[in-house]
């Protein structure tokens, strides 16, 4: 019996070190996509981890009552002309690939930051969320609610995935 507290234990200490289960072969392999996009647009990863992992747990299929797609929860009513897809269809459709998905986001991310001034900083993670006009919107708080959780993530990225995003870094950087 003692033996099965230690595998417990064992298995609360080990959870608590990947609280996102990116070490999982099907998240780390989303994981390494977005660090290598973010690397290669010069953004930050764990920003952007901290927004996919928010936004649909890493799951390429996630797809919302609102109509939001893939990692990184893309709402193609909002943006399928910008992306110059014939129809919402057509986007949604796309969108389901992870790395066209992570580009989105990341060029959803970087429009607001630059165009903005309420979406400058972390606050571009309430625009990524609400839009630029989430300072008028009926859902304000629920879209502060969003940020702070993103940044909460963000440093729980730092906390537990520093050596392994790092590392993932560095074996793409000696693969180029």
């Amino acid at each position: 019996m003692e033996w099965l507290t230690s595998i417990m234990q064992l298995s609360l200490l080990v959870g608590a070190c990947d609280p996102y289960g990116l070490h999982k072969e099907n998240k780390k392999k989303h994981a390494t996509e977005i660090i290598k996009q973010a690397d290669e647009a010069g953004a930050d990863p764990y920003e952007l981890l901290a927004i996919a992992i928010t936004e649909s747990a890493l799951r390429p299929d996630a797809y919302s009552h609102t109509k939001d797609t893939g990692l990184f929860q893309v709402n193609c009513k909002w943006w399928y002309k910008k992306f110059k897809y014939k129809n919402i269809k057509a986007c949604e459709k796309a969108l389901f690939d992870p790395g066209l998905n992570t580009s989105k986001g990341i060029y959803i991310l970087t429009h607001f930051r630059n165009n903005y001034t309420q979406c400058r900083g972390s606050l571009a993670y309430r625009c990524y969320n609400g839009g630029q006009g989430w300072p008028r919107s009926k859902n304000k708080q629920k879209i502060i609610n969003y940020g702070n959780k993103v940044r909460e993530r963000k440093l729980k990225l730092h906390k537990y995935y520093t050596k392994f995003i790092e590392d993932i870094r560095i074996r793409l950087k000696n693969r180029s």
